[in-house]
């Protein structure tokens, strides 16, 4: 009977004590390893440069142009469930050039970028978990040209990923990647394993004839686009 007694003591002394433990101050607990290397959040820097051109050629005029940019998207990424969040930081043009050139007495003068209404903005719009890979969704906005008055014109088609699937009236854009590749994406490992950069690029083409009121005019646009792409893992959350 002692031995009996003794042991319904030991065994009471044990629960007690794994109560005590389960109640302590959370600063006092050690989480799971698992949980204690995941990264709170992700600091992402893209990075892309372009350089391209176009020419619009109608029966007495001609309009040539060429343009390159540079711009930096800053933001963070944090995990939610089985997805992630995105956020925005900041999207600068760091770089922007561009000049059109024209045969028609009536836009002699060259144009620069000055002149340019619109300028080039680049919108990371989600990253995109799907099985063991994040895919990024981003495009570039495009602009009108010709700059210079012109009866007949055409949406200029920056560069965009492909994921976004960017479409303008009959161009697709990703059908018309002819070099390289502009599926812009990484293993979702390797944001775990440590900070990772990943470089991109591809070539993009497009021309045709486009029928304008009694007569047919030819557009043709291309250009080139690099990328780089950085993830940081933060294991803290910033002050």
């Amino acid at each position: 009977m002692r031995s009996k007694q003794s042991g319904f003591l030991l065994l009471g002394v044990s629960y007690l004590a794994l109560v005590f433990l389960l109640f302590l101050p959370t600063p006092l607990r050690m989480p799971p390893l698992s949980f204690q290397s995941a990264p709170l959040w992700w600091e992402i820097n893209l990075d892309l440069k372009t350089h391209g051109e176009y020419r619009l050629e109608g029966k007495n005029s001609a309009f040539t142009g060429k343009y390159s940019f540079s711009i930096r998207w800053t933001g963070w990424l944090e995990t939610e469930d089985q997805d992630y969040l995105l956020y925005h930081f900041d999207s600068q043009l760091s770089h922007w050039e561009a000049q059109e050139t024209s045969s028609s007495p009536r836009a002699a003068v060259p144009l620069t970028a000055r002149d340019f209404k619109e300028k080039p903005y680049l919108d990371l719009k989600y990253i995109l978990r799907r099985d063991d890979e994040l895919f990024l969704d981003f495009l570039v906005d495009g602009i009108a040209v010709p700059q210079n008055a012109s009866e007949a014109g055409f949406a200029l088609l920056f560069p965009s990923t492909q994921e976004n699937g960017q479409r303008n009236i009959d161009i697709d854009y990703n059908s018309c990647v002819v070099g390289g590749s502009n599926c812009v994406s990484l293993k979702e490992a390797e944001i775990y394993a440590g900070p990772v950069t990943k470089k991109y690029s591809w070539t993009w083409k497009h021309q045709a004839w486009k029928p304008k009121e009694r007569r047919t005019v030819f557009t043709a646009q291309s250009h080139r686009a690099e990328v780089s792409l950085s993830l940081i893992p933060r294991y803290t959350r910033p002050r």
